[in-house]
């Protein structure tokens, strides 16, 4: 069977690094890949994936379906797997326009806010998600957040498959490649390092998590808060952190191709999300024994099981999330506990091994 994936963006994040896992680990199926730029399309090259950039966009939709017409014939490609809205448009409307009768599988690996606001793009997904020959949920509470608001979501048509991450890759992380990184980044020892990964954009909710610091400042006096990432918020963030005073509290370590080495450099992990799938960061943090406070968004309380696995916070309340911040930090038993029950539960649940074993069998459902 031949796998064309679809990625839009340009950078290594979340749906992306699915994909990648999902290539890397999954036998008896060829994967190709195309991405939203050179960057991205270099990271699954060098992990042995056959892939190339091209122009992902609503403007340049008919060129996209040419190229993906000519791509699907040249590779004799039995089955795209489109990873989020854009790159299922794409998909769908390929195959439609030439009558193509390869599959289409749907990725859905947020819980949207359109999809109760309305607007443009859920009047597309109204259009064009009965379409698609299968969804994928990227977690339970994903597939009910849809189900709930989306009156045209057929959901014998979907699978539900919660994220999974490498383990064996998240424990080989090079002891002398942390060090290092201590190093660059100045971090201090005898100082506790609470630490985000992911973007810097609206929905990863770092506004007004740093707008609700000010009031708990000088609990934080023993810290060091390492922010790993970029995005279209990034400019706003540090020049907020600048105007709060609390750029002695911040490290920015910008965007990083490679994570893994950064969950070693971390006492905490913290999530303020405003709305999620099933982040592979959270799997990531937990499962590499980080204790991890996070708001409850998405499918996250899969992973969080609230003072047992994690801290979890009511979604939209940044002081809330703060406070709760303070006191985990203070409570190192908890931190233990959480941290060694975290990984167990995230070794036995969420392996990538198991989780493309069930996508394989799906593939092969839908080809026939």
């Amino acid at each position: 069977m031949r796998v064309l994936h679809l990625l839009p963006m340009n950078k290594l994040s979340g749906a992306e690094r699915v994909g990648l896992l999902i290539c890397k680990h999954m036998t008896g199926v060829e994967s190709f890949v195309l991405t939203g730029g050179e960057e991205l399309a270099n990271v699954f090259i060098n992990e042995g994936v056959e892939a190339y950039p091209v122009h992902f966009s609503i403007k340049n939709m008919l060129g996209l379906t040419s190229r993906l017409k000519a791509f699907i014939e040249e590779k004799n490609i039995d089955l795209i797997h489109a990873h989020d809205n854009l790159a299922s448009l794409a998909a769908i409307l390929t195959q439609k326009r030439y009558g193509l009768t390869i599959k289409v599988v749907s990725h859905i690996h947020n819980c949207y806010p359109w999809l109760t606001t309305g607007g443009i793009i859920q009047k597309i997904d109204r259009w064009v998600r009965p379409q698609y020959d299968h969804n994928i949920a990227c977690g339970k509470i994903v597939f009910d957040y849809y189900q709930a608001n989306a009156t045209y979501f057929k959901p014998e048509k979907t699978t539900i498959l919660s994220n999974a991450i490498d383990l064996e890759s998240l424990e080989s992380v090079s002891t002398h490649r942390v060090n290092e990184l201590k190093e660059t980044f100045n971090l201090p020892s005898n100082q506790t390092i609470i630490g985000y990964i992911g973007r810097l954009s609206e929905q990863k909710g770092m506004i007004p998590f740093i707008k609700a610091l000010p009031t708990f400042k000088e609990a934080f006096q023993d810290c060091k808060l390492l922010i790993v990432g970029s995005g279209e918020q990034e400019d706003e963030v540090k020049q907020l952190v600048e105007e709060l005073g609390l750029a002695d509290l911040f490290i920015f370590a910008g965007f990083q191709s490679d994570v893994y080495p950064f969950y070693q450099l971390m006492d905490i992990f913290f999530l303020p999300s405003l709305y999620e799938g099933l982040p592979m960061v959270l799997l990531e943090a937990v499962g590499s024994g980080v204790p991890t406070i996070s708001m409850n968004v998405g499918s996250i309380e899969e992973v969080i099981i609230p003072e047992k696995t994690g801290v979890l916070i009511e979604p939209n309340n940044h002081n809330e999330f703060v406070k709760h911040l303070v006191r985990f930090k203070n409570d190192v038993s908890l931190r233990e506990q959480v941290a060694k029950n975290g990984a167990e539960h995230v070794q036995s649940k969420f392996n990538i091994n198991e989780y493309n074993r069930l996508l394989k069998a799906v593939y092969g459902q839908i080809v026939g």
